[in-house]
């Protein structure tokens, strides 16, 4: 679908403006009505004029966008060095976050530790009660056989009946014996893992301390400054100050240390420094605004006196007088 807009404009012609350039000759007067040397040189006049207001827009416009370059490479800068920043700061909020579960976790993990050491601890219990039973049985045993040895009972026997039996059994309790040695040392093991795991885990200078400092070092939980990056004039913003030099190599202040500046604090967001690249971003922004608006004006302004060099340059070239002397010659 097309549309079509229509607008009557009705131009304001000066008329005293055409009086001037081609005045009616007086009736008694045998001149044609206009005189083309008057139009001649008021148009080249107006050139003239054109052309110096032109030269001095091209400067103006050169100039100025010499300057928008400048302030534009500079704003390019600032904003990728902010947006680092901000990348920085976003890293330290992920980081602070997974601290925070990790935190979490470590309590639950502490509390189920406990209960693993009180059980690791039961069962040592457990198997060395198993282990003394055992030994009992095994001085049982012995007491037995050798009641049997003092009897010399042909009927006796550990080949058959119940002496095969009783052999049987003290083969089977020795397998038994045999396995404490490698049982306790594991299990003794596993009683020293759980109480270092313990230690390492809930006790004051363990992951729990480590995991509380990390977040003590990285300010987790302050919030950003939400600073009004719109004032006015009667309320200017808070001057922000710049971070001092570093102190030289082998001073009073940093004996014999290579200081690097700026040296960021956490949060990254609310640092002085980062407050400062916001607040260089903030006002060159505007600035590029600023003259970009003023480029686009110059321009508009240079292409409208192109157009008028162009129409009088035209209009000229139709009412030169020498060239209107050869066509009347002709």
């Amino acid at each position: 679908m097309l549309n079509e807009f229509r607008h009557e404009c009705q131009p304001h012609w000066d008329i005293e403006k055409i009086r001037r350039c081609c005045p009616e000759p007086p009736h008694h007067h045998p001149e044609p009505p206009c005189n083309p040397d008057c139009c001649y040189d008021t148009w080249n006049w107006e050139l003239k004029d054109v052309n110096l207001q032109l030269k001095v827009v091209t400067k103006e416009l050169t100039d100025t966008q010499k300057h928008l370059e400048v302030l534009t490479t500079r704003y390019k800068r600032l904003k990728g060095w902010r947006e680092e920043l901000m990348d920085a700061n976003e890293l330290v909020t992920q980081i602070c976050f997974q601290l925070q579960l990790i935190e979490g976790q470590l309590g639950t993990i502490c509390e189920n530790t406990c209960f693993t050491v009180k059980a690791v601890k039961t069962l040592y219990c457990m198997i060395r009660e198993f282990y003394y039973t055992i030994d009992l049985l095994q001085q049982k045993y012995d007491r037995i056989m050798n009641c049997i040895k003092c009897l010399n009972l042909p009927s006796l026997t550990t080949t058959q009946g119940i002496g095969q039996m009783l052999s049987n059994y003290g083969t089977a309790l020795t397998t038994v014996i045999q396995t404490r040695t490698a049982l306790v040392t594991l299990l003794m093991q596993v009683v020293e893992g759980s109480i270092q795991l313990y230690e390492q885990i809930c006790d004051e200078c363990g992951y729990q301390r480590l995991i509380h400092d990390c977040l003590e070092g990285l300010h987790c939980g302050i919030p950003c400054i939400k600073e009004d990056r719109h004032h006015d004039e009667h309320h200017p913003p808070i001057p922000i100050p710049i971070p001092n030099p570093p102190a030289p190599v082998g001073s009073p202040d940093t004996p014999g240390v290579f200081c690097l500046a700026p040296m960021l604090t956490f949060p990254i967001c609310n640092d002085q420094y980062t407050l400062l690249i916001t607040r260089l971003f903030d006002e060159e922004e505007k600035e590029v605004r600023l003259f970009t608006e003023e480029v686009n004006k110059l321009s508009k302004r240079q292409q409208a006196l192109l157009a008028v060099q162009a129409s009088l340059q035209k209009a000229l070239k139709e009412v030169t007088p020498a060239s209107a002397t050869t066509t009347t010659t002709a």
